[in-house]
């Protein structure tokens, strides 16, 4: 029989029924929707690093052909520091130099200088001027020779003064003032 306390009953299990399903509904939405939150933080995450590692890897390999070409250029950098207390070796390279280009020359040393360039060791400077009677081409093949010297030098300036009737292509005097790049040995 339709009552109205039956119908009242029926309604009201019928709309706790709807309630129950609306409540589960909505709490499997939410942590439905929280997974896909995780899921989707956690794949823009490996996006994330896959990129960083595949800039790493680049980078490590930019580095590999780096120390390849570096080699052991380092040492003969490092080499080309002659100790500021013992200069011999460079005296000996300057007289080989000579020798070669049939040269006589004189040289002078100055005390070494501490040098206000930053390194991993301590540099000094050392001033040398350097005299010899020669001509203009015996003179620019000591220079290039000079150049390829493995040492760190700077010709700071040189002059070139002639008697002789060719002007400098004949007899003449030439002499230079370089700084010689040292390291300190402690």
């Amino acid at each position: 029989m339709f009552t109205t306390k039956n119908l009242l009953l029926f309604l009201g299990r019928n709309v706790i029924i709807s309630l129950v399903v609306i409540f589960i509904t909505v709490t499997a939405s939410l942590l439905i929707s929280k997974e896909i939150s995780k899921i989707s933080d956690s794949t823009a995450l490996n996006h994330r690093l896959a990129k960083e590692l595949a800039e790493r890897i680049e980078f490590l390999k930019t580095l590999k052909q780096d120390i390849k070409i570096i080699g052991t250029n380092d040492t003969k950098i490092e080499g080309a520091f002659t100790p500021s207390d013992n200069i011999l070796e460079f005296i000996n390279t300057l007289d080989n130099l000579a020798t070669k280009n049939n040269l006589t020359q004189v040289y002078r040393f100055e005390t070494p200088v501490p040098s206000t360039i930053s390194a991993i060791f301590p540099i000094e400077t050392i001033s040398y001027s350097n005299n010899f009677q020669t001509n203009l081409s015996t003179f620019s093949s000591y220079l290039k020779e000079f150049e390829k010297l493995p040492y760190f030098t700077t010709i700071k300036g040189f002059s070139i003064s002639s008697q002789d009737k060719l002007g400098w292509s004949g007899l003449s005097n030439v002499s230079f003032n370089a700084t010689l790049y040292t390291k300190v040995i402690q």
